[in-house]
């Protein structure tokens, strides 16, 4: 773990209650520029009822992290369960993990969202 994954790690914990942290995007390909951002998908470890709340909560975490780390507009979190199908398989497929609580919940939310990329597969594409 490289020192700027290590205090990213800990400024997300730190922050929010998640039961797991990955890195997407170009950092996880290493096709990366020095100007690229990190993307991270987070498993946030409960639910939020409240669709407002829900909708910003990565967003908020993501404030912090980077007034934490001061790293402005270089961080980008999202919420794996409540991200676009499409954003969520592309991270599942490429993603680096992180952190792993190694709870039950990260594998119910990662074999839900492949189950529903195959039903629409199997309805889209066959």
């Amino acid at each position: 773990m490289n020192e700027l994954q290590a205090e990213l790690t800990k400024a997300i914990l730190a922050n929010a209650a998640v039961d797991a942290i990955y890195l997407y995007g170009s950092r996880a390909k290493n096709t990366a520029r020095p100007d690229s951002d990190w993307d991270i998908a987070v498993i946030f470890s409960d639910y939020e009822t409240d669709p407002l709340e829900r909708a910003v909560r990565p967003q908020m975490l993501e404030a912090e992290v980077e007034r934490e780390l001061k790293r402005y507009n270089q961080i980008s979190i999202v919420d794996l369960e409540t991200a676009p199908a499409l954003l969520q398989v592309g991270i599942l497929q490429s993603a680096v993990k992180w952190y792993d609580r190694n709870v039950p919940h990260v594998r119910r939310v990662e074999q839900s969202i492949w189950s529903k990329w195959e039903k629409d597969y199997e309805r889209y594409c066959l």
